[in-house]
Order: C-alpha cells, then structure tokens, then sequence
C-alpha cells in the first residue's frame, strides 16, 4: 500500500492539472533555453482558446510564433532581460492568433529553478491573459473623455443626489467656475432666480420617470452676469434600473437670445427716438380702452407734433432735425406718469395714451407738456414749439375714431396759431 503522503501528493497535482486545464487564461510552459528557444513543452486548453493553435501545433515551437508586426519590441527585450536574470516579469503586448488577428496580451512570466541548483533556471510558466476586451473599453472611454474635454459645449455630471462629480473645459470657461470650485457643489451655484419653482418641478418630475428633460435655462455665470443655456439633463442607470448619475449636455445661447430680443424690441420701437412705435401704441390703445369700458374708467389721449417741423429739415437739416425729435421724446417723457404711455405716431406727430384720467385733465397735462417743450434746448438756433390735441374717449369708441378725434383736436390747435392746445 503506498505511503499516505504519496497519495497526497498525486492527489495535489491531479488537482492542479485539472486547475490549469480548465483555466480561462492560457498557461504556456517553455524550457529555459533562451538561445535556442525557449521552446514550448506545455499549453493548456486556454492556450488552444486564446491563440487557435493547437496544442500539437505549439509544442516544440517557441512563443514567436505568436509575435507580430504590432509586437512591441521594447516589451519582448525588457522581458528577455528580465527572464535572463532569472527574474519574474509582468507585460503587455500584442499577439497573433494563428487566422492572423491580433489581440492584446497581458503577460505574468515566472522562471522555474532547479531543486538542486536554485541558480539555475530550468523552465518559465507563462500565464496570459486576453485583456482586448478592457483595452477595447479603455480606449473607447479615452476616447469619451476627450470627446468631453474639446466639446464646445459644457458638460456636467452629478451623482443621484445631485452633487456634482465632472464638468469640462467647455463649462469652466463659459460659467467661470473651476472644476476644482464646481466639483462637490450643487447646480444652484448657477441659479439665477428667472426661473419659477414650477418649472424645476417639471424638471424633477420628467428626470424621476426616468426619461431626458430638456429646457432652456437662465443661468448665473460666477461673475453675476447671466447666460442662456438649452439644457439636455438625462439619467444613467445601472443593469438594475437604478440611477447612478444624471449627464447635462449645454449649449450657450446668450446670443441667440439677445438678437431675438433686439429683434423684438425694434418690432415695437422707433429707430430714432426710442420710443414705442404706431404698432406698439396701437396695442397699447386698445388694451387700454378695452380696460376702460370693462372698469367704467376715463382714458384720454394727447397727440402733438413739432410746429414748422418741414422749415427745421430745409434750413437746418435732417441731422437736426432728428436731434430735435430724439430731444423732444426725451423732454415729454420726463413730464409723464409711470402709467402714461409715449409713442411716435408718425413723422413728427406723437402720441400718449392717458389712462385713469379725464379730457380735463389730460388738457392740464398737455398744457404742461406744451411749456416744457417750448423751453427745451437743442442744437437748432430757433426755438422749438408743439400744437396739442387732447380728446377723452366716448362711448361707441372704437381705436380708429379716438385717434381721428384727438388728430383733428391737434390740426385745431394748429389753425389756431401753433404751440397750443385745444381739447375737442
């Protein structure tokens, strides 16, 4: 009956054999000939896996049999230095399967040594390991992350609970905040307060059923000075479904904004005296004598023009002549309440909408205006005057009849003598 420590010790590498043999990582044994090899003298079935050689087919070779023209040199002469010194050696490189495509190697090559001589090397197990895979998603994620990095368009990342855990470039330069400042930080650091509690509602409300929102944000850059930004806030889930940060992809458009609202603004503004023009007023008219009649509420209006405007133009010129008008809003408005609406109806005929107030006492009002802009300075070495047609507006009152009335009040004052004002 054999001794129970040979028994054992069969037993051990029986187990060990059936180990390497089903291990998912190739296992390559060579002898320790690095002159003329090494040569192959094991590979398991990890080995047949990886490469696609059999093992007949690999036995008797040496491991060049799996180099290539990717096959980094400075890695095979550090790792023959290393093996030749007797010494254990870690590595990755590229290697060809026997149908000619490569694949990434991660190498952990240990040298065998002689019971009776631990000087000297008698084989070298190789265990590898197919790391394409992870250099693949490296890659991708390098690639991913520079993507981010040279985007134009700012990028951040919180965690669930909304702090926030990576901006780019792209944000540090367009909101003035470092990643250093803005990381650990909410995205409040960027409210601006334009924005009313419902519309974050809505935000949370789309992000919690799980879908993207997207939105257009008033936003507060480090200075003070605000930014638009359209916003694409989406959740990223884990293989659970459970949501392990939220990605928000921005674009400035601050200046996409403010065109529009210059645009806007020149829709219902006079190029010259920056006053609301005769579509602007023409609203304002009706909203207003829509209010009146719903109230039981008085409403007037004055309309005025510049008393020989045409002699100004031909004597003086134009430039003075638009200096007189820019001059003349200015001098009107001051007079006015907050209420009271100015415009230039056309040419050098304004208008103002007076609500809240009688015929009476818009002529009072107009009589004010009329000595204001007779004691106005300009640049025009004449004195500057204005007629004033004031009217209150009459049941059966329609935009077009209110305006006609108070236009006819004004050609009165003019007939009467210029720099007056009638109420009709």
């Amino acid at each position: 009956m054999p001794p129970i420590s040979f028994i054992e010790g069969f037993e051990k590498l029986r187990l060990l054999d059936a180990a390497i043999e089903q291990s998912h990582n190739s296992v390559v044994i060579t002898d320790a000939d690095l002159d003329a090899g090494p040569r192959i003298i094991y590979v398991n079935a990890g080995f047949e896996r990886m490469t696609g050689y059999t093992r007949e087919e690999a036995l008797g070779q040496t491991p060049r049999m799996l180099q290539g023209p990717a096959t980094s040199r400075a890695v095979l002469d550090r790792m023959r230095g290393a093996l030749a010194c007797g010494e254990c050696f870690d590595g990755e490189a590229i290697n060809y399967r026997k149908d000619g495509s490569w694949y990434y190697v991660r190498w952990h090559i240990s040298p065998v040594h002689s019971q009776e001589d631990e000087r000297r090397v008698t084989h070298f197990v190789s265990v590898q390991q197919d790391i394409s895979e992870d250099r693949r998603r490296d890659d991708q994620l390098r690639l991913l992350s520079t993507a981010l990095e040279v985007s134009a368009d700012p990028v951040l990342i919180t965690d669930p609970e909304g702090t926030i855990t990576y901006v780019n470039a792209a944000f540090e330069d367009q909101t003035g905040y470092s990643r250093n400042e803005a990381q650990g930080q909410n995205p409040r650091i960027l409210k601006s307060g334009q924005q009313d509690a419902a519309f974050y509602q809505e935000l949370w409300a789309t992000l919690k059923r799980g879908e993207a929102f997207r939105g257009e944000f008033v936003n507060r850059r480090r200075d003070g000075s605000l930014m638009h930004m359209e916003q694409s806030i989406s959740p990223v889930t884990n293989a659970e479904g459970e949501v392990t940060h939220y990605v928000s992809i921005g674009k400035d458009v601050t200046d996409r904004v403010r065109m529009e609202e210059e645009i806007r603004r020149l829709a219902h503004t006079d190029w010259l005296t920056g006053l609301a023009n005769r579509l602007s007023l023409g609203n304002t008219l009706e909203s207003e004598m829509e209010r009146s009649r719903r109230y039981g509420r008085p409403l007037s209006l004055i309309m005025f023009d510049i008393d020989h405007f045409k002699d100004f133009n031909d004597d003086y010129g134009h430039e003075t002549g638009d200096e007189v008008l820019k001059r003349l809003a200015v001098t009107v408005r001051e007079g006015l309440r907050e209420a009271d609406s100015l415009g230039r109806w056309g040419g050098e005929e304004f208008l103002v909408v007076v609500p809240e107030t009688s015929g009476s006492g818009a002529e009072a009002m107009a009589e004010k205006l009329r000595k204001a802009v007779a004691a106005m300075e300009t640049s025009c070495p004449i004195s500057v005057t204005a007629s004033f047609g004031v009217t209150e507006m009459r049941p059966g009152d329609t935009p077009k009849s209110l305006t006609r009335r108070v236009d006819e009040a004004m050609y009165q004052a003019k007939e009467a003598g210029r720099n007056r004002v009638v109420l009709l």
